[in-house]
């Protein structure tokens, strides 16, 4: 998918979808912002004829012509204002809802992508970036079409009354055009430094949120970087403009010849014009109505050139390419998760790098984990337990080789089918500052509201002491930036995430990422004993479920149906702790090293002079 994802859809393409959207936002104001927009262009345009006919009658004496060009103009300027109004507010109500829409659907698609690669690779971070920051201009599309037809109108009109005087003065046409083109060019030029700038702009975002936010805010302290935070955010940013604004710079400089080569031309064609003296005062005035509004409508239709490069050239094509991205991630997956398991899961020749990165952090993995076990996966700090995790929640597809479900290809699997029928606590759990029954609740969200369902989990998790402690028990908010808002310790959040993973009553792989890191060695042993008890339950055995405990510590452990060992990106060894124990492989070893320091951690806290 990859491959394929790194292309951008044609213009053409990402403009049409853009528009269809568009369109689909409100119909009715459409057709009336269209209708007003296009319309408005006819009576600016002929303003220019009716102060030409006013100055011929008042330099010849004719009443009737000034009169009859008095109220030409009189009526030129109400439909005028009169059309602009209907159009202002049809387009800017458009703008409203679409902006809705298009700010909903970017959000959706995000969310709505299986995998986190479009959140770590830092090409695609740069696109979403730009798609973030500029999605809202989307909403602007059909006015900025519309304004841009009417320049164009406006444009030809003013063009057949200059060469109603004289066909020579068309070329004022012939010299607008290098302005035209200069400013093609330099949206381009610009819009290529803004997104090769992207990611320092990111660098100065995240540096200005560590900088002001409260969780690492005591830490900058202690550790006295404010200063270095300060530079590096001040540097991020000169990395990001100082090539931008050398590169706006530099088309601007284009952009002013150009202008002066127009400006040159529309002087001599009014004093090519002059030349018939008070008998040409008519055509004179209209050049100069007509001239004056031409360098008006070349300009904004420049800026019409400018806009589209940068809404078709760019947004619309990053967000077609966000939405092809988000539809292959679906395409092969078209069956669904099973309800129960019978053989479990297997990892054939699997192997996973980062995006972006060179080394494996899986290598050429085989492994059975099958239905109805608790299996435990340890190993030392990096050797691979979470992004084994990750693989299994879909978050990432293999490098190399696959993962069956049941003999199932999981990519053939509907990823949020397959999430439904899982549950767990991850090690990188997220904070939610809602009351604690709905912190807890939304890990099944259709029973988030089920008081009895949010109490069974807190039970399943053995946080039930983290509520009892809170003033308002399940009601209390979390958080300390609310109203009576209170804040937990990271082991106390850690519990209230752990019971949220036990939300689902009936999942077919329960995950359990070091969800105790927080607690000490003996608590976690204590809980990773009631979870095994708990996978082996006659309602969990008819399911088949697979209850994964993934820990560093190697004691707490001892009760799993299967332990696997990971080390160096393989898997170093597998079995019982009974066999495990007898092979006197890895596991062996730093089993006896972490039970000899915790052992003598307990010595020294019972008596704690004698070691002295």
């Amino acid at each position: 998918m990859s491959s394929a994802a790194d292309r951008l859809p044609s213009s053409a393409t990402a403009l049409f979808r853009s528009l269809r959207m568009g369109y689909r936002a409100s119909p009715g104001l459409i057709v009336v912002a269209f209708v007003s927009s296009v319309a408005a262009a006819a009576p600016d345009a002929l303003f220019a004829v009716g102060l030409a006919v006013l100055v011929h009658g008042v330099t010849t004496g004719d009443d009737n012509r000034v009169a009859l060009a008095v109220a030409f103009v009189g009526v030129l300027a109400t439909a005028d204002w009169l059309l602009n109004v209907v159009s202002d507010r049809a387009n800017r109500r458009f703008a409203d809802r679409a902006a809705v829409v298009v700010e909903s659907h970017v959000a959706r698609l995000q969310s709505s992508i299986a995998t986190t690669e479009h959140h770590e690779r830092t090409d695609y971070l740069d696109r979403l970036s730009v798609l973030r920051d500029h999605a809202a201009a989307l909403s602007m599309l059909y006015q900025q079409l519309f304004s841009g037809l009417g320049a164009l109108i406006r444009l030809a009109f003013t063009l057949a009354l200059l060469v109603s005087v004289d066909p020579m003065l068309g070329l004022l046409g012939v010299f607008a055009v290098p302005g035209v083109l200069v400013s093609h060019w330099r949206s381009g030029v610009e819009k290529t430094a803004e997104e090769a700038g992207a990611r320092h702009e990111r660098r100065a975002r995240h540096l200005f949120s560590l900088g002001t936010s409260a969780d690492a805010g005591k830490e900058i302290r202690v550790a006295g970087v404010q200063g270095w935070l300060r530079e590096n955010y001040r540097q991020s940013w000169r990395r990001r403009y100082v090539p931008l604004a050398r590169a706006r710079w530099t088309s601007a400089a284009w952009q002013s010849a150009a202008q002066a080569l127009f400006g040159a031309a529309f002087i001599a064609g009014v004093a090519y014009t002059a030349r018939g003296g008070v008998s040409a005062a008519g055509d004179v005035t209209l050049v100069l109505a007509a001239g004056g509004r031409l360098s008006h409508y070349i300009d904004h239709t420049v800026t019409q050139t400018q806009f589209f490069r940068a809404i078709w050239l760019d947004v619309s094509r990053r967000l077609a390419w966000l939405e092809d991205y988000a539809r292959a991630a679906l395409a092969s997956a078209d069956l669904p998760a099973p309800k129960r398991l019978t053989n479990g899961i297997r990892f054939e020749g699997v192997s996973f790098r980062y995006p972006g990165t060179e080394r494996l952090v899986l290598d050429g993995v085989t492994l059975d984990l099958p239905a109805g076990k608790a299996i435990a996966i340890v190993g030392e700090n990096g050797a691979g337990k979470s992004t084994l995790v990750k693989l299994l929640c879909g978050f990432y597809t293999p490098s190399e080789g696959r993962i069956t479900v049941d003999g199932t290809d999981m990519l053939r699997i509907r990823t949020a089918d397959w999430r439904e029928r899982l549950t767990g606590a991850l090690q990188d759990f997220f904070r939610f500052e809602y009351p604690a029954w709905q912190s807890v609740g939304v890990g099944d969200l259709p029973r988030s509201e089920d008081r009895s369902a949010v109490r069974t989990a807190v039970d399943r998790a053995g946080a039930g002491d983290v509520v009892a402690k809170l003033d308002y028990g399940l009601d209390t908010q979390l958080g300390p930036t609310w109203d009576q808002g209170t804040d937990l310790s990271h082991g106390q959040w850690q519990k209230i995430a752990l019971a949220r993973g036990f939300m689902r009553d009936a999942p077919v792989l329960l995950i359990l990422d070091e969800p105790t890191s927080a607690l000490d060695a003996e608590t976690e042993h204590t809980l990773f004993e009631r979870y095994s008890e708990a996978a082996h339950a006659p309602e969990n055995a008819s399911i088949g479920r697979i209850t994964l405990l993934v820990s560093h510590r190697f004691s707490t452990v001892r009760m799993a149906d299967l332990i696997v060992v990971l080390d160096g990106a393989r898997v170093a060894e597998h079995g019982t702790h009974e066999e495990l124990l007898a092979r006197g492989g890895p596991y062996a070893e730093l089993y006896g090293i972490q039970e000899s320091s915790y052992r003598a951690g307990y010595r020294t806290r019972e008596h704690p002079k004698e070691d002295a």
